[in-house]
């Protein structure tokens, strides 16, 4: 989980982050292959890896990204592919899967009262996956409520959290609960946000 942070302060990533709780862990790492405008976003890589109790799931994508809409309110919409890959934890299950993935984005950014909203639809033909985050940044505060929804074929979680910049330009610490599994566990987590 070092890889993350350390590879974003010599400004290798745009955007990383870490989270774990008692049954799972997530890390996400983006690289912008190019310079973003309001009318022209550069095209992301992406990897990502995902472990709960029962599996285990990671992929590796390039994203193309088309602004629909400029300033205040951006939309922006990616196309792209990936090889992703996915391994049951179960004991005695030996099942995997590894192929390529078609995917496809859409973003809104822009202006909300008292602050700024951030929301993120992603969906990859690889197992039905596919994930949906919204993110309310409130002006003057170091505090931004966030929601994140994943959905697996074999795992579904629901995320309710609140990121807090930590005084450090670009970092921020993560704490929130998930729902999963028919549980509720906390997790804790870090991210550095370049874009």
């Amino acid at each position: 989980m070092a890889l993350g942070p350390c590879a974003a302060h010599a400004q290798w990533l745009d955007y990383a982050q870490a989270d774990t709780s008692s049954t799972a862990k997530t890390v996400v790492l983006v690289k912008a292959l190019g310079t973003s405008t309001a009318a022209s976003p550069a095209p992301l890589i992406a990897a990502t890896y995902t472990q709960w109790s029962t599996g285990r799931s990671s992929s590796v994508g390039y994203t193309h990204r088309w602004s629909i809409t400029g300033d205040p309110h951006q939309w922006i919409v990616g196309l792209g592919a990936g090889v992703n890959d996915w391994q049951s934890r179960v004991p005695d299950d030996h099942r995997s899967q590894t192929s390529l993935s078609a995917r496809a984005q859409s973003e809104w950014i822009g202006p909300a009262p008292g602050g700024s909203y951030y929301a993120l639809v992603q969906a990859s033909s690889f197992r039905a996956s596919w994930l949906a985050t919204a993110q309310y940044a409130l002006s003057g505060t170091p505090l931004a409520p966030e929601w994140t929804r994943y959905h697996e074929r074999d795992y579904q979680a629901t995320s309710l959290g609140l990121r807090v910049a930590v005084g450090v330009p670009r970092w921020f610490v993560r704490v929130g609960a998930t729902h999963a599994e028919g549980k509720v566990r906390p997790y804790i987590g870090i991210a550095y946000n370049g874009f």
